[in-house]
């Protein structure tokens, strides 16, 4: 694995669900392993609020080689 891969997550831990994560949310690896873990943000939806402001659900999360797979490598 290396940065700006696209992996997908393979586990269903606590730590996941509780940020929102499921099984199989596709994410992009940004920035370099480090202490053993990839920082990987995964993608979400891009919304418009009441107010016009645009935000998205994107969320970002620490994980183990062991959590992911990769789906697409960086060229």
């Amino acid at each position: 694995m290396q940065e700006y891969d696209r992996v997908e997550l393979v586990s269903d831990k606590k730590k996941f669900t509780e940020l929102g994560l499921k099984k199989g949310r596709i994410g992009t690896i940004l920035g370099p392993k480090r202490n053993g873990y990839w920082y990987v943000v995964f993608e979400g939806e891009i919304f418009q609020d009441e107010d016009g402001v645009w935000d998205c659900t994107d969320i970002s999360a620490a994980v183990l080689d062991e959590d992911v797979r990769i789906i697409e490598e960086r060229d």
